[in-house]
């Protein structure tokens, strides 16, 4: 009876013991996912602010971006770039806060960062010139890397006629919808730069009339990244007016960027877009010019405008004005930059 009462008494102090000892795994398993969600939260953190250097980076490690209160506890993040840790993020979940930890470092941080910037333009004609040439060829701009973002924009003044990549210069080109307009035939071709052109890539217009080539560059900060159609394009006609709006559209993706065009039947110069949106190569820098004048006797001109927008949504619609009053054709489409780790 003596050793069935110490028994007893053992298992009567093991119980509680271990009920109370449950919590400490729970609490555990609970800070590794707060620190999982640190490393998600300064990924799009550090996007939306444009951190996407190693300089920026040591943003994350002041009050309050450092630390976040999720749930029962709370993740506090720490970014170092000194050897041996180079570019590493530390994310420390807690909970409650003070007691239960778990850490996840992740190194080469900028890898999982993504920003776009423009790079360069070139065309055919230049601004103000002329060409009637079917195919017509666009000498792209130098100093391009693999990955960047290549669109084409080709313009044809023809109520006919189909426009085609001729020459695709060694990439692999995506044509969207070519939009049939009045004297206006519009259609944009993309693809991601392989690092080598193999010839000037050239486009087809099916008439001599006056034919447009325009050629836009975008590079992303990752390199290793690839490009998809976020929004997909939306083309239409513009009524003669001075001043044309383009109606936006909502991203769908944190990052992307938009993309507009207008096409006047005319040669106009065109002025600054609404406020919030960039004419590619202006300002700041070198020429390109904020339009590309056609002057091959039936006359024509073009431009565009981008914004990039660091958080998913409408972009708003943007307008631009131009020196006459001629009717045309837009489009407006959103690229996304998707990241692939080697």
């Amino acid at each position: 009876m003596l050793l069935m009462i110490t028994i007893g008494y053992v298992f009567s102090y093991l119980i509680p013991s271990k009920q109370k000892s449950v919590v400490f795994p729970i609490q555990s398993t609970q800070a590794f996912f707060v620190a999982q969600s640190g490393v998600e939260f300064a990924v799009r953190f550090a996007n939306v602010n444009g951190w996407t250097t190693t300089a920026l980076l040591n943003n994350l490690n002041i009050a309050p971006n450092n630390t976040r209160n999720l749930g029962a506890g709370r993740f506090t993040l720490t970014y170092t770039n000194v050897a041996p840790n180079l570019d590493t993020l530390t994310s420390v979940g807690q909970v409650p806060s003070g007691t239960e930890r778990r850490r996840i470092v992740v190194s080469d941080f900028t890898r999982f960062l993504m920003s776009i910037a423009y790079f360069a333009s070139a065309s055919t004609p230049a601004d103000d010139d002329s060409n009637d040439n079917n195919p017509t060829a666009v000498a792209p701009p130098g100093g391009m890397q693999a990955g960047d973002l290549v669109l084409m924009i080709g313009q044809a003044r023809a109520n006919s006629g189909t426009v085609a990549i001729s020459n695709d210069g060694g990439q692999s080109w995506t044509s969207e919808l070519q939009h049939d307009g009045n004297n206006c035939q519009l259609r944009l071709f993309w693809c991601r730069f392989n690092g080598t052109w193999s010839a000037n890539p050239s486009v087809t217009f099916g008439s001599t009339n006056s034919n447009t080539l325009v050629m836009h560059v975008f590079r992303p900060s990752n390199t290793s990244s690839v490009w998809q159609v976020d929004v997909a394009q939306v083309s239409g006609d513009f009524n003669a007016a001075r001043n044309v709006t383009i109606p936006g559209i909502t991203t769908i993706t944190d990052g992307a960027l938009v993309f507009a065009t207008w096409a006047s039947t005319d040669d106009n110069t065109w002025g600054n877009p609404t406020a919030g949106w960039s004419t590619p190569g202006v300002p700041p820098g070198p020429p390109p010019p904020p339009q590309y004048r056609n002057e091959q006797g039936q006359d024509q001109s073009q431009t565009h405008a981008y914004r990039v927008m660091p958080t998913a949504g409408a972009s708003g619609n943007v307008r631009k004005r131009q020196s006459g009053s001629d009717a045309g054709a837009r489009l407006i489409i959103a690229f996304k930059a998707v990241i692939v780790c080697p």
